[in-house]
């Protein structure tokens, strides 16, 4: 089936008789939307009041593409490169995770307990995109942040966005299961490491099994705390004395995640969906 003309109207038409089977009808007309904005510069208000708006062949051409790849379950993300986090635009590779919504909620509970400070030492633990560091260095100008993170790409990716967004971060290639990584000593520690257990995979969607990385999501099953239980180790010697760590987690293991950090004042968080999804730690 071919796209009928380069107007937007039959563009939305075409996509939604193609991802119909797959999509929401309320999902496709979001998607189609920002793919044509995006591929075309168009915004929704223009789209909508004037739908017989032609685009060009080149531009049709993608969105005819775009619109196939979406068809596979590709993440819209990862087709237009890009995605909204925190009042940023982050480039993505298909390296990187795509942040996810608990991810805002993340940067949002450092923010509400640390907007009025400054000079904080940050370290973002597996920086994947730079989403988190770059959020907080945005919100916190003052604050020094560290992004750490063991694969290339994530690195490239992270200092390709700082730059673009004009923004000053430390981003350092390091094993973050290596305790001795870093010697710098800080004031909050933020990590969304692997937590989803290999055995869950079944839960999960195509869109993220046969896009995403799956080294930044799963974990082996008989070791699924092995991100947390370096951190733990990491914040003995390197969390400053009432210093926090902030971290997103598998809901069904919080309180064993908890107990990795007993040692601390430890609060478990839910986020919008009502599950547990946050461990706030607090050192003494």
């Amino acid at each position: 089936m071919r796209i009928a003309s380069n107007k937007v109207r039959d563009i939305k038409i075409f996509a939604q008789k193609e991802l119909k089977d797959i999509y929401s009808e309320q999902e496709i007309r979001s998607m189609i939307c920002l793919l044509i904005e995006h591929f075309t510069g168009l915004d929704s208000i223009k789209q909508s009041i004037e739908p017989q708006t032609t685009v060009l062949e080149s531009d049709l051409l993608k969105l005819n593409f775009a619109i196939k790849d979406l068809k596979k379950e590709k993440p819209i993300q990862y087709i237009m490169g890009k995605t909204n986090f925190y009042d940023l635009e982050i480039l993505l590779n298909q390296k990187v995770l795509i942040p996810r919504p608990e991810t805002e909620e993340l940067v949002d509970l450092i923010m509400k307990e640390n907007k009025d400070r400054k000079d904080l030492m940050i370290a973002d633990l597996g920086c994947g995109s730079g989403a988190i560091a770059l959020a907080l260095k945005s919100k916190i100008p003052l604050s020094k942040i560290y992004a750490f993170d063991i694969e290339d790409e994530a690195i490239e990716q992270t200092k390709e966005n700082a730059i673009r967004l004009n923004l000053k971060i430390e981003v350092h290639n390091k094993d973050i299961l290596n305790p001795s990584f870093t010697q710098e000593e800080f004031d909050i520690i933020v990590s969304n490491p692997p937590y989803v257990m290999e055995k869950e995979k079944s839960l999960m969607r195509n869109n993220v099994l046969n896009y995403e990385p799956h080294k930044a999501l799963f974990v082996e099953n008989n070791d699924a705390l092995i991100f947390y239980k370096a951190i733990a180790e990491f914040a003995k010697t390197n969390l400053k004395p009432k210093g926090k760590i902030y971290l997103e987690i598998n809901e069904n293991l919080a309180k064993e995640t908890a107990d990795l950090f007993s040692l601390m004042n430890t609060e478990i968080k839910k986020d919008i969906f009502g599950r547990d999804r946050f461990i706030i730690a607090s050192k003494p």
